[in-house]
């Protein structure tokens, strides 16, 4: 499933609208929550999705559409269906709890068909949502979708502007089955992430870390101080709150742009891309790089890796996290070497190379071996 985010721009009285739905529904999905804990204190059993659309039929009033109400149910039965799991499994796992206004910023609509919740005009300016909504949202499709649309969100940025995201199943599942039927004319490459620079290739290519985050933390510190200032309840601190977010939502947009942008050369230029299978939540526990490392977004950076890849019918091939950089690519011994060290000389074989490549040349033969170049042709 791929999601296409559009701007929308609502007139003041759709604006309004939206607003009030967003704020009642957040309230319906407290009362849902607050009566299954109830049904629980008095009967040992929670209320699912089908108990909470039968309970709640009809309590969306004037604001609320009746399949968003639906919606609500089907959220509150997957968090609790996934604690459930979790804590079968004996792994660690929230209890589902009430939403305040920072954590509720969609409206989800369910079928998007014509004459249904939610679908597009055939000039494709405005789109078509239940009049508790607005009716018609005026929209900007600066991209057009691809695939089969089946559902979409009304999102609510920190910006104070809202969004259409629309769900698509791709359409293009026979174009990557053609592509990964045929022969591949790419080559192979091995990608190395770090912190000195984002990402490091076998071919000796560096791509320097943007760090976003760190650019913006002066920016950060000032409004998070003028925040502190103001007092709770206010007005001034609401504001003071929503100028903070907004430098949030900038950062991450900016990270997100770049990722796509490193990205795509890599997934549409090579056949194999091999990456090391980094345990990045138990690198997070060192103090003194989980800032950067989380600024940085290998995580998210791989999975769009892998999505792209897919799409092109490459694959993505993980390997083990072990003395990549370690380990001489030419001879094989290990050179111990610390962080500081950002070259790598080998004393057995006089081999000199930049730390992150000699790394990234290490996880291409781990990943494809010379040999398995023509067995996979």
């Amino acid at each position: 499933m791929r999601t296409y985010e559009y701007r929308l721009y609502p007139t003041k009285q759709q604006y309004q609208q939206l607003v009030v739905c967003l704020k009642d529904s957040r309230g319906l999905y407290n009362e849902m929550l607050a009566a299954t804990k109830q049904q629980y204190a008095q009967t040992g059993k929670f209320l699912f999705k089908y108990d909470l659309n039968l309970r709640f039929k009809g309590r969306g009033a004037d604001t609320v559409p009746a399949t968003t109400v639906q919606t609500l149910a089907d959220r509150l039965d997957k968090a609790l269906r996934r604690y459930l799991a979790f804590k079968e499994q004996g792994l660690p796992c929230g209890f589902p709890r009430f939403k305040t206004p920072n954590r509720w910023h969609s409206i989800q609509l369910r079928q998007y068909a014509q004459s249904r919740d939610v679908w597009l005009d055939a000039n494709g300016k405005h789109l078509h949502v239940p009049a508790k909504l607005g009716l018609l949202l005026k929209i900007k499709l600066h991209r057009p979708i691809e695939g089969t649309p089946k559902t979409a969100h009304l999102v609510l940025r920190a910006d104070g502007h809202w969004y259409a995201l629309i769900v698509c199943e791709p359409a293009e599942a026979e174009q990557t089955h053609q592509k990964t039927a045929g022969v591949c004319v790419h080559s192979n490459i091995g990608l190395d992430v770090g912190l000195k620079v984002f990402l490091a290739d076998s071919e000796g290519k560096t791509i320097a870390n943007p760090r976003h985050y760190r650019k913006s933390q002066q920016t950060l510190r000032r409004k998070q101080r003028t925040l502190c200032r103001r007092k709770k309840g206010s007005k001034r601190r609401r504001k003071a709150a929503r100028n903070a977010a907004k430098t949030h939502l900038k950062i991450k947009r900016q990270r997100r742009d770049f990722l796509f942008k490193a990205a795509k050369p890599y997934a549409e230029g090579y056949k194999r891309l091999c990456v090391e299978n980094l345990n990045i939540n138990g690198m997070l526990h060192n103090h003194s790089l989980a800032k950067s490392i989380a600024d940085a977004s290998w995580g998210a950076f791989i999975e769009i890796l892998e999505d792209k890849a897919a799409r092109a019918g490459h694959r993505v091939i993980k390997v083990p996290a072990c003395f990549r950089s370690q380990k001489c690519h030419r001879c094989g011994e290990i050179v111990q070497k610390s962080l500081s060290v950002r070259t790598h000389l080998c004393p057995f074989c006089g081999y000199v190379e930049d730390r992150d490549v000699n790394a990234a040349k290490n996880i291409l033969r781990a990943g494809a071996p010379p040999s398995d170049d023509n067995v996979h042709q």
